[in-house]
């Protein structure tokens, strides 16, 4: 028995990486403790200590099916995902052609570079380096932790979105912050700094700035309020 498995895993294999390949695409290899293939309808079913592995992305969970026709597939079990500099773990994770990936569970993370995106769910678009996590996010930056309802990660431009009961902390600044929603821009090429937007609150240092909208430039700790604003200083 134990040499027929091996047999029916390695044909799957070869079959499996061959008609992946004519699709036009870099083959997948998965390998597991079981593993079923169904020719027909072109999906692999695979079970146990499950690794998957496409060009430059790997794959591990507990249970995996695969359409090679669709290149559609899902994993569950301790999903770990690892591309680049990109590392993805969650419960469940479905997969359009190795580019867009929906993680789902009580705790989704999402390691790109120095930050840090949590959330119920995660949408992350490959070609795009953009995350939408959700219910509720938590993204944590070099410069600040941002936390709210729902939030967008744009990796490429360093910047990000958050909407819903929005939560920004920076100890190094001294900040605490919270409003309806707040769009960070990263410093690379200009100051980095959040615009922060409906019932806006911000403490920094024990002073006190409410506003409608806020704009705090994280390089050099000032607060630029525009419209009507209320700052209540703490004395020295």
């Amino acid at each position: 028995m134990k040499h027929k498995l091996i047999m029916l895993m390695a044909a799957a294999l070869v079959v499996f990486s061959w008609t992946t390949a004519l699709a036009a695409t870099q083959p997948v290899e998965v390998k597991a403790d079981t593993i079923e293939y169904d020719s027909v309808n072109k999906v692999i079913t695979a079970q146990g200590n499950v690794v998957m592995t496409q060009q430059n992305t790997v794959m591990t969970g507990q249970q995996a099916i695969y359409n090679s026709a669709t290149k559609q597939s899902v994993i569950t079990g301790d999903v770990r995902i690892v591309q680049n500099d990109t590392t993805l773990t969650a419960d469940k994770v479905q997969s359009s052609d190795q580019n867009h990936f929906i993680a789902t569970g009580e705790h989704v993370v999402l390691l790109k570079g120095k930050d840090r995106l949590t959330g119920s769910q995660i949408d992350y678009y490959n070609d795009r380096n953009y995350a939408l996590a959700s219910g509720p996010a938590r993204l944590e930056m070099p410069e600040a932790v941002m936390t709210a309802a729902q939030v967008e990660a744009f990796f490429a431009t360093n910047q990000a979105i958050a909407n819903g009961n929005v939560h920004i902390i920076s100890e190094s600044r001294g900040l605490d912050a919270v409003a309806d929603k707040a769009t960070y821009f990263g410093g690379s090429k200009q100051p980095a700094k959040l615009v922060l937007n409906g019932s806006v609150r911000a403490e920094q240092n024990g002073s006190v700035l409410t506003g409608n909208t806020l704009t705090i430039y994280l390089d050099n700790k000032a607060l630029d309020a525009q419209g009507r604003a209320r700052l209540v200083v703490k004395p020295e």
